[in-house]
């Protein structure tokens, strides 16, 4: 990733580059004073960081962020395409591999109990996760939590019809004859 400095450089793909290079803004904006920066901070954003994450590795703040991104809007968006054709391009490459693997496994038991599906698996769902969330799709989070039990749930369902029933108005519906 852009973000993840290797031998103290920073690479970025020449599209948000070429776009910092030639904005046509105000001569005191971040894409002239700093167009490293500038850069790096459109990457982090097409990568789905968030401003937070930008602000702590540039040194930009919040509003040079915001007015950032809103002046490389179609720029910043061909990378989120690029990115999610990656991801999905990678999530692919795996699934087939995964599908290879487990015919393999299939047809070979001694392999099979050697092997965790799970090492196959969870590289797919990440890529897949990427790929959706530089799409900027829903995010999924899955919470564990502990001490809660079906009869934790059951204790809660029973008192929330307790305060309906507290509340509600009694009424006689005979049929008419």
């Amino acid at each position: 990733m852009a973000s993840e400095p290797v031998n103290g450089r920073v690479e970025v793909k020449p599209g948000l580059a070429t776009a910092v290079a030639t904005a046509d803004v105000r001569p005191n904006a971040i894409e002239r004073r700093e167009p490293v920066k500038a850069t790096l901070a459109l990457e982090m954003l097409a990568e789905g960081k968030t401003y937070e994450e930008v602000a702590k590795v540039t040194g930009l703040g919040f509003t040079s962020i915001a007015a950032l991104r809103a002046r490389n809007d179609k720029p910043l968006e061909e990378r989120r395409k690029q990115l999610a054709a990656d991801g999905f391009e990678l999530a692919e490459g795996l699934r087939l591999l995964a599908k290879q693997k487990m015919q393999s496994l299939a047809d070979n038991p001694e392999e099979l109990a050697k092997m965790n599906l799970r090492d196959l698996i969870l590289p797919y769902a990440i890529a897949q996760d990427k790929a959706f969330a530089a799409l900027g799709e829903n995010k999924v989070i899955v919470e564990h939590r502990k001490g809660a039990s079906l009869e934790d749930a059951m204790n809660a369902i029973e008192a929330v019809r307790a305060r309906i029933r507290q509340n509600a108005i009694e009424v006689d519906v005979t049929p008419k004859e």
